[in-house]
């Protein structure tokens, strides 16, 4: 078996690895950015691929996500060069999304490697109801895409799970689907919101309000303009994903909204500040 990096595959070879990812059902089409090249790792045993694992870097954490695997062994390998090629970005801590979130595989791998539960990750479908809108969508043009960018960047730089866009992850995004908007207050803009329709369903991606308009509740009101939205078109229902540690989402989306909530993913988290990296 040989370990590669995505950037040194083959076009058939990127087509396989897409593939094995795909094969998750658990993997909602844009929740998770592509694989990266450089930063996303796949173990071969001749023409098969049998397990990717990929990695994003942060200023001061490293996250460990798009894992699929059809060998558990070779995930298992793949997994342990993975930790250390993290470890060597000396981060605080690394976190690694386990999706399904009760695969024994991917559980027992990160959990030998020193790995514990840190937040789990919810399904929420929604149900719409009548809502007054009161902030305004403007939809992503090439004059505002950079700004766009900007303002949603500022607005997660301190979230533990989501991290900063590049354009190519937005041009993703836009390739699957997603609608990313520019929220703003009457002439103010205060935030991003990105919606996609996948066949009947739609799902809220992803909310954010810049930092310092926080507590304000401009996050109710992006839902409720967003509620409002889904009602006038006649649609009923909708999904959103929230992490179990993100106090201020739970307390936005309050459980009368909601008729189901299920586990999506877990996250487990590696502390590295008491570990020193030996060679």
């Amino acid at each position: 078996m040989h370990i590669l990096p995505y950037g040194q595959l083959s076009h058939y070879q990127r087509r396989l690895v897409h593939q094995l990812l795909q094969n998750n059902r658990f993997f909602p089409p844009v929740i998770t950015p592509p694989p990266a090249e450089h930063q996303q790792w796949t173990i071969w045993e001749g023409d098969t691929v049998c397990a990717t694992v990929g990695l994003h870097v942060f200023e001061n954490s490293v996250q460990i996500l798009n894992a699929a695997y059809t060998n558990l062994q070779a995930f298992r390998a793949l997994a342990h060069d993975v930790h250390f090629r993290a470890l060597s970005y000396s981060p605080k801590h690394i976190d690694v999304q386990i999706i399904p979130p009760h695969d024994f595989g991917l559980v027992s791998t990160w959990t030998t490697l020193g790995y514990v539960l840190s937040s789990e990750q919810f399904r929420l479908i929604g149900l719409t109801h009548e809502r007054v809108p009161s902030v305004q969508f403007k939809p992503l043009t090439l004059r505002n895409r950079h700004l766009f960018l900007n303002i949603r960047n500022d607005a997660v730089r301190t979230s533990d799970f989501l991290f900063s866009y590049e354009l190519e992850h937005l041009n993703y995004l836009i390739d699957q689907g997603a609608l990313p908007y520019l929220v703003y207050d009457q002439k103010t803009v205060i935030g991003t919101i990105v919606i996609q329709t996948h066949k009947q369903t739609v799902r809220l991606l992803e909310m954010a309000c810049l930092p310092q308009l926080k507590n304000q509740g401009y996050g109710r009101r992006i839902l409720d303009t967003f509620q409002a939205k889904l009602r006038k078109k006649n649609i009923l229902s909708f999904e959103v994903y929230c992490f179990s540690a993100h106090q201020e989402a739970l307390r936005l989306y309050q459980p009368a909204l909601f008729c189901d909530l299920q586990i999506f993913s877990h996250w487990h988290r590696y502390c590295c500040d008491t570990v020193s990296l030996t060679t």
